[in-house]
């Protein structure tokens, strides 16, 4: 029997374009051979007071140069962990690079962890420094000081009282390099393809805490492969930055990529102003996650569907008003971090923008397929990438290898081989199946297959993928694990459905007011026998709760990267899940 398999191209380690060239090892070596080619020529935009302002390779470097020899001048040695607890920004960068450049691993947390986790985080990894942002950063920090013996350094982008400025740092690097100009050139040039470069911890669905060792070779495999799968059409080429720096998918395909490539890269300020930011920077080439496309998709519809001439104008309408949310000069985007739903990929296809999906894990630093121009096939993840192959084992679960796989677990060699086996192979938890000899499509989660009491086996991800289409489901979960039926959890798109109640004349004060009106359940059983109605009977959701409120991180509901946490979900909610089985 032939074992499903697909194998990447195989990986360049080496790029060359009318700007620039680089076989780098190590990413301190890749960032100091492009900021000698490129110097004056701009890296990053910073909006500042409302306006973009550009920062050239030359000042990023001075200023990289000054923070890390302030590490080293503070007694940051070669493979110590250094933490960063902070939202995106230009500080963000440089400081990791300081980071890296020191020979440290950088250890970046996820800017909304509660205090507890940052003190679980710290303690794991041992970091004996951290830099924060802000002072609702730092207070996370000071109120866990105590249970941190190891971390003994505490460094701040804006002056916090306690905390020592990064200016004052750089300023203290700038006095060292004065006499040892040549300092953090050769501390860099200590590292190798195999040192560790950063620790991301991954809750992932259950919960468990690991920090995943990614060296500088595991990173960079990515990065080269992802630029020869989606080169730039030239040196001018802008990227916009939106998602968290701390998270692999962000860290690799846009901070990383934009300094492989030599293209200018802009910081969005927030998440609140990133439609205004998208207008500002122009970009032409974009990273987001499924819901960010979603959302303007139906903007779009909502603007397009407003008013006679524009429903009139039809897909023109559409298209011009899909260019116009992105800036007008966008080329292609790429989604990850989750499922796309196909309508949504076909909708931006069918008006002129390519959106490529892809799929990866932060054990693989991340990409392990992708789709890419010229192997697009819209409802599966992609191609293998580069230097990757992908096998299927017999129970359905993707396996991937290659030199993008992690180290290992950091100080968990029990969970290191549980998820790599001897032969190399990551196990990533996922199952899925080959599309005609060569795209990977993504079936479900392993863990979260169940089976239904009369022996139906039942595979979640599908049927809440339908359900979210839905224009009034905005988040679903079910359940049915030995039991007679399914049921599920859903979170209303509360946007739609209150406006369909005020047609309806249906008044209510509250989002539980709402949900709890016969008229609503009325409507969104009808919706969920709609979503569904391509399944079979056995995999309908007979039952369901509507709930007031959202699955969210900050509740446990969910991982960094919006995963449900299936397991956690459905025990918070058991009770209520148990009685629509008994009634």
């Amino acid at each position: 029997m032939t074992v499903p398999y697909l194998k990447g191209e195989p990986l360049e380690l080496s790029w060359k374009s009318a700007w620039c060239e680089h076989s780098a090892r190590t990413i301190p070596q890749l960032f100091r051979t492009q900021a000698e080619q490129l110097g004056d020529t701009t890296l990053y935009h910073v909006k500042q007071n409302g306006v973009y302002h550009p920062i050239s390779w030359r000042t990023v470097r001075d200023d990289v140069w000054a923070l890390s020899a302030g590490l080293i001048r503070r007694g940051i040695q070669p493979g110590d962990r250094v933490a960063i607890l902070a939202e995106n920004s230009y500080a963000w960068v440089v400081t990791d690079l300081a980071i890296l450049h020191a020979g440290a691993i950088s250890v970046t947390l996820h800017f909304p962890l509660t205090p507890s986790q940052v003190q679980e985080q710290l303690h794991d990894s041992e970091a004996i420094a951290i830099f924060v942002s802000n002072a609702t950063q730092a207070q996370k920090v000071d109120q866990v000081r105590a249970q941190l013996p190891a971390l003994k350094h505490f460094f701040s982008f804006e002056p916090i009282s306690g905390w020592v400025p990064i200016r004052q740092l750089q300023e203290e690097g700038r006095q060292l390099l004065l006499d040892k100009p040549n300092l953090v050139d050769e501390t860099a040039e200590s590292l190798t393809w195999d040192s560790i470069a950063i620790l991301i911890y991954t809750s992932g669905t259950t919960g468990d805490s690991k920090g995943v060792m990614l060296s500088h070779g595991n990173l960079l495999s990515s990065v080269y492969a992802a630029i020869h799968v989606l080169p730039p059409s030239d040196r001018h080429c802008v990227m916009l930055n939106f998602l968290p720096l701390s998270h692999i998918y962000a860290r690799t395909c846009d901070y990383l990529v934009a300094l492989a490539l030599g293209v200018e890269l802009a910081f969005a300020e927030s998440i609140d102003t990133l439609r205004a930011d998208l207008q500002a920077v122009r970009p032409h080439a974009i990273n987001g996650v499924p819901r960010f496309y979603e959302k303007v998709r139906e903007r779009v519809l909502e603007v397009t569907q407003s008013k006679p001439f524009l429903r009139m104008l039809g897909k023109f309408a559409r298209k011009k008003g899909l260019q116009r949310a992105f800036g007008g000069r966008l080329i292609w985007a790429v989604s990850g971090g989750a499922a796309l739903d196909p309508q949504v990929a076909e909708f931006y296809w069918e008006h002129g923008v390519e959106l490529y999906q892809g799929y990866g894990l932060t054990e693989a630093s991340p990409v392990i397929a992708s789709n890419r121009p010229g192997s697009n096939r819209i409802g599966t993840v992609g191609v293998a990438f580069p230097g990757v192959e992908v096998r299927i084992a017999e129970d359905g679960e993707i396996l991937a290898r290659g030199p993008n796989i992690m180290k290992g677990y950091w100080r968990k060699p029990e969970a290191t081989a549980e998820a790599i086996d001897p032969d190399g192979w990551l196990h990533t938890g996922d199952v899925g199946e080959i599309v005609d000899g060569r795209y990977l499509r993504i079936t479900d989660r392993k863990k979260d297959l169940f089976v239904l009491a009369g022996g139906k086996n039942i595979a979640p991800f599908a049927i809440e993928t339908a359900l979210v289409r839905n224009a009034y489901i905005e988040q679903a979960v079910v359940h049915g694990d030995k039991k007679k039926f399914v049921s599920a959890l859903i979170v209303p798109d509360f946007y739609a459905l209150e406006n369909w109640a005020h047609h309806q004349g249906i008044t209510f004060a509250t989002h539980e007011d709402l949900i709890n009106h016969p008229e609503v359940y009325a409507w969104m059983e009808k919706q969920v026998q709609e979503s569904l109605r391509g399944f079979a009977s056995y995999e309908q959701v007979k039952r369901f709760l509507l709930l007031s409120e959202p699955f969210t991180f900050e509740a446990g509901d969910v991982t960094i990267t919006l995963k449900m946490r299936r397991a956690r979900i459905i025990e918070r909610y058991r009770d209520r899940l148990d009685a629509l089985y008994e009634s």
